[in-house]
């Protein structure tokens, strides 16, 4: 099974023991998610079905993995069986058991099914909207019907506690990835800003939308459940320090030979400290080394407007 080997060698390289911990997490959001009392078993299921979906569809070694590897559908459907085990198992200590074996089914059909994907729209109003931030206008196109059915399942269920902040937490982690490629050097250069000007353009105009995306929710969610105002002040703030982290890191690590950068597994690390809050002093030592490194590598681009 050469994808299960590859995967193994990835996860011992960039993850180390910290996968225990993460397999923890995820066992426990599950278990909390199928027993919540609002019984929002179903609705579960159809999120995690999704999330492997949406994760085959744009995973980049598909075509690869499809043209050099044996039988790659069947290693697919294996290697997406033990990833959502998981997410799955818990449902068999709840009422909803039965989820486990269509999660399970489901996810093991992914690669074998085949979905006509709809003639992509040309979004005019989306980039008459954003006007000149091409980060997001791409991002959104990329990852429209994604966003959507995650908006409005958050809308749906803010008034339930923790759930929508899962949801909330999936929609910032798509808005994270619009910063993995890299623009043109001439398009950087045309902001006529200094490395300092320029991390704090890109920032606030992403902490804008994040924002209008978080707040609304958060806000149904507060009104419904009082006790989650810390709770959900403290994800909003979070959220908007790994924004500017992630900026921080592509710009940390940009170079105009090279279409992306690579910060997945310091972004995994900040995203425990959702759950884990003592994990906060990591993500801020992160956040400012990134952002000193961003500066000084900047300067090699835009040096002339410093």
């Amino acid at each position: 099974m050469q994808i299960l080997k590859i995967r193994w060698y990835q996860i011992k390289r960039d993850l180390g023991i910290l996968v225990f911990p993460i397999v923890g997490i995820l066992v426990g959001i599950s278990h909390f998610a199928f027993n919540h009392e609002k019984q929002i078993g179903h609705y579960v299921s159809l999120l995690i079905i999704y999330l492997f979906y949406h994760f085959h569809k744009t995973r980049s070694d598909l075509p690869f993995v499809e043209k050099h590897f044996f039988q790659p559908k069947k290693q697919f459907t294996i290697e997406y069986q033990l990833a959502s085990l998981p997410l799955s198992l818990p449902s068999l200590f709840s009422p909803y058991w039965y989820c486990f074996f269509l999660i399970q089914l489901a996810v093991a059909l992914v690669p074998i099914v085949r979905i006509q994907s709809i003639k992509p729209f040309k979004f005019n109003v989306i980039a008459r909207w954003l006007k000149t931030d091409f980060v997001f206008i791409s991002g959104i196109r990329k990852h429209f019907f994604s966003l959507l059915i995650l908006l409005i399942v958050s809308l749906v269920l803010s008034f339930l506690k923790l759930f929508p902040l899962v949801t909330l937490f999936l929609i910032n982690s798509i808005i994270y990835s619009f910063y993995d490629t890299n623009e043109s050097v001439q398009l950087l250069q045309s902001s006529h800003t200094s490395p300092k000007q320029h991390l704090n353009k890109v920032f606030w105009a992403g902490a804008i939308k994040l924002i209008g995306i978080n707040v609304p929710v958060l806000i149904i969610n507060t009104l419904f459940n009082s006790d989650m105002f810390f709770l959900n002040l403290f994800f909003l703030g979070y959220s908007l320090l790994m924004l500017s982290t992630v900026i921080s890191l592509k710009y940390a690590g940009y170079s105009y030979h090279t279409a992306s950068n690579k910060f997945q597994i310091k972004l995994m690390i900040m995203s425990l400290g959702l759950f884990m809050p003592y994990l906060l002093p990591i993500a801020i030592v992160f956040y400012f080394q990134s952002k000193n490194e961003a500066a000084n590598n900047l300067k090699t681009y835009l040096d002339d407007f410093n």
